[in-house]
């Protein structure tokens, strides 16, 4: 049985990353494709729980990026050994808000943590599952604080100020610029319509899938 591929959404808080994935999915599904949508931290039980510390422990101020990275790779091992490489040995392409990369992201670029031990920690525990894309959805930090302003729920690592989201955008362009993690990365402009941007993660997905045209799986 041919390997399911392994996609990861990447973005800012705000960028149309759950919006965007559903429509991904819908349009894999129309082409023929088994897919699994899921979200990290999270996806399974124990990974949500230990979600919920996290945010609790970031929004009372009590842990700093190192305390964060080693929650994130516990909740991130439950997650791929129990959900994600199962889907992926049966044939089912998966696809998710966020992986390792976000950790980079936030806890290294934006909270000062050390780069090189994610990216160790991450080959250890993403064996076996290693993401064949990374999309990133790339908003502008004024659109970033228009689009989360107007949200209900917000997570603790939204509420940061704009010096934080600043760190975060320049950390998330330079990892899709020089490929990080040896990732094979699609930057994708995330301004504009939910429509606009679902043509754009569409052609991309239609190169990952290697369709023959535009939603003809090859």
């Amino acid at each position: 049985m041919k390997r399911g591929k392994f996609i990861v959404f990447e973005g800012v808080g705000g960028s149309g990353k759950t919006t965007q994935i559903e429509l991904a999915k819908k349009f894999l599904q129309e082409n023929g494709l088994k897919v699994l949508a899921t979200r990290e931290p999270g996806g399974v039980e124990a990974s949500e729980k230990i979600r919920e510390l996290i945010f609790r422990l970031r929004g009372e101020n009590l842990i700093g990026p190192e305390g964060q990275m080693v929650l994130f790779f516990a909740a991130r091992y439950l997650w791929l050994n129990s959900l994600v490489k199962p889907a992926l040995e049966k044939g089912i392409n998966v696809i998710t808000d966020r992986a390792h990369t976000s950790t980079a992201a936030y806890q290294g670029f934006a909270e000062g943590g050390d780069l090189n031990q994610i990216l160790a920690i991450s080959q250890i525990v993403m064996e076996g599952a290693r993401p064949d894309a990374v999309i990133f959805l790339d908003i502008s930090q004024e659109t970033a604080i228009k689009r989360k302003e107007a949200e209900s729920e917000r997570d603790p690592f939204d509420k940061q100020g704009k010096d934080y989201l600043k760190r975060l955008i320049i950390g998330y362009r330079k990892m899709a610029k020089e490929g990080w993690g040896d990732l094979k990365w699609y930057t994708v402009d995330g301004e504009g319509t939910i429509e606009e941007v679902r043509v754009r993660v569409s052609e991309v997905l239609s190169q990952i899938f290697e369709m023959t045209h535009f939603g003809s799986v090859k």
